[in-house]
């Protein structure tokens, strides 16, 4: 994400996006002149400049493997190790051999590379500077999942994107929701080729594939006659996107279906939307998303126009100026807003792993979010980590309540400490305020004073308080994650122990490097 050309116009408080190897504002590169650094990836390095040529504002990439090479003086780059000399420029070759490719598009859903060459020992691409935000990011900030017509808004454009690079004999092999950009004002853009990435981590090509695991489908895994990529490998990550948009969490990995398929199918996924939405999905629209999600490749539309042509895609009017905010018809959550805005620069891309190729599929066993145990739905019932929550959110701190008043054992009676039957036992009384973030948490011990002569041990107890209302217990298990998502959102339910150990755990992970 960080390797792509944007701007969202970040508010002035967030901090900039720096490098040690970056070059500095005011250099100049030809024609350009550097404003400032807009992303920091693996392999590149992303900045804003102007055009002094066509006076215009354009985003420029340079090939920049943090990993191999550093700045050596001006704007010289040298490699780090004469042993990494051959695959450094191999990366290089294939970066030119990416901009060359791009430079041959021209389609509005697609990046469009104005111009690329090689010098300091590395390479630039030219760019036009998109402003917007990921599909990833935008459903952070959605209330509810996106109706079908925008669904198939961003399917047309995407669509378009995948056809042309099918008919120039390419894959692109990582379509994800950030890699699909939702421009403030244009169609939807396709992102990130990756071929610099693909080149850099197996040189080779044979023994390494680098994926996103829950969009990516079987035949990426591994290399055998019979599970052969091609149009069908693009069409499967894009519905894992869609299905990702309606359950606010993506499929399970293929390799894990391959065992023992538990997903959730579409269409009880779309049902569930309906139910507590009241989205309705059409059945051409849930049959063809079912159909690209399929793990056999040869069971899945072969070629785009298949696709298009079982799930009736017509070109949307207006997609030129097409406002994804306005076009969603569903509620934002404008508290997340600069919080997404903020990150989209630096952000990593999230689940990519390098899997063997010739990996044994029967033996694989996935350690991620399943579906397939009940025993593990009661775990994540008491956890409050459920689906409704993506990942991105950010932890909110619960206000502080005020601490609970000592009542008199005459009034209520004195608890049992051990009582098995008790939904939120209390492992000791405390006289001391619950503290933010602490909520849904037994106090901890602490040593009390004695209690005076003339003051009756019972008045100095404070009692036990009353537990919380259990949330969704009318829920079955596909509904419950949907159900708990909403009831959260409610101001009444805001510092209930369930929302609140669920944010705290939907934000605790740490973000994968980049």
């Amino acid at each position: 994400m960080a390797d792509t050309p944007l701007d969202t116009d970040p508010p002035a408080a967030a901090q900039p996006v720096v490098h040690l190897d970056a070059l500095p504002p005011g250099t100049r590169l030809a024609e350009f002149e550097l404003q400032d650094l807009l992303g920091v990836g693996g392999f590149g390095l992303v900045y804003r400049a102007y055009d002094h040529s066509l006076h215009r504002t354009v985003a420029i990439k340079e090939y920049m493997p943090s990993a191999l090479a550093a700045r050596q003086n001006g704007q010289l780059l040298s490699i780090r190790s004469s042993a990494d000399q051959a695959t450094y420029q191999y990366g290089l070759q294939s970066f030119v051999a990416e901009a060359r490719l791009l430079a041959q598009f021209d389609h509005p859903s697609l990046v469009k590379v104005y111009r690329f060459w090689e010098a300091n020992n590395t390479a630039y691409m030219v760019m036009p500077l998109y402003r917007g935000m990921t599909l990833k990011q935008a459903r952070v900030q959605m209330a509810s999942p996106p109706p079908e017509d925008w669904l198939r808004t961003m399917l047309w454009s995407i669509l378009q994107a995948l056809q042309v690079l099918h008919e120039h004999n390419t894959l692109h092999r990582d379509v994800s929701p950030d890699n699909i950009f939702l421009q403030d004002v244009g169609p939807p853009v396709l992102l990130d080729l990756g071929a610099a990435r693909r080149a850099i981590t197996d040189q080779s090509r044979k023994h390494t594939a680098i994926l996103k695991v829950n969009y990516a489908p079987i035949e990426q895994y591994a290399q055998a006659d019979d599970l052969k990529q091609g149009p069908w490998t693009d069409l499967y990550a894009l519905a894992a996107v869609v299905y990702s948009c309606l359950r606010n969490d993506p499929p399970l990995p293929a390799t894990a279906r391959v065992v023992r398929d538990s997903m959730p199918s579409v269409r009880s996924v779309a049902e569930t939307v309906k139910e507590h939405f009241g989205h309705d999905y059409s059945e051409a629209f849930v049959q063809a998303i079912s159909h690209a999600l399929v793990i056999q490749p040869a069971e899945r539309p072969q070629s785009v126009h298949e696709f298009v042509q079982e799930i009736g895609l017509q070109a949307p009017a207006g997609l030129g100026k097409f406002d994804w905010r306005s076009a969603l018809g569903v509620d934002l959550l404008p508290e997340l807003e600069d919080h997404s805005r903020s990150n989209l620069q630096t952000q990593a891309q999230t689940q990519t792993k390098t899997v063997p190729v010739t990996v044994s599929l029967p033996a694989r066993r996935w350690h991620g979010r399943g579906w397939g145990l009940l025993g593990a739905a009661a775990l994540l019932a008491v956890l409050g980590i459920y689906w409704g929550l993506s990942s991105d959110l950010p932890l909110v701190a619960a206000p502080e309540p005020a601490p609970i008043p000592a009542m008199s054992r005459a009034a209520v009676p004195e608890p049992a400490t051990s009582d098995p039957t008790d939904p939120w036992p209390v492992a000791a009384q405390t006289d001391a305020p619950v503290q933010a973030g602490e909520i849904g948490k037994p106090p901890a011990p602490v040593a009390r004073p004695a209690s005076p002569a003339s003051v009756p041990r019972a008045v100095a107890r404070p009692a036990k308080p009353r537990p919380p209302k259990p949330l969704c217990v009318d829920a079955n298990f596909f509904a419950y994650p949907v159900c708990l998502f909403r009831e959260c959102l409610k101001k009444e339910n805001f510092n209930h122990p369930v929302c609140v150990e669920s944010r705290r755990n939907s934000t605790s992970q740490p973000a994968p490097a980049p």
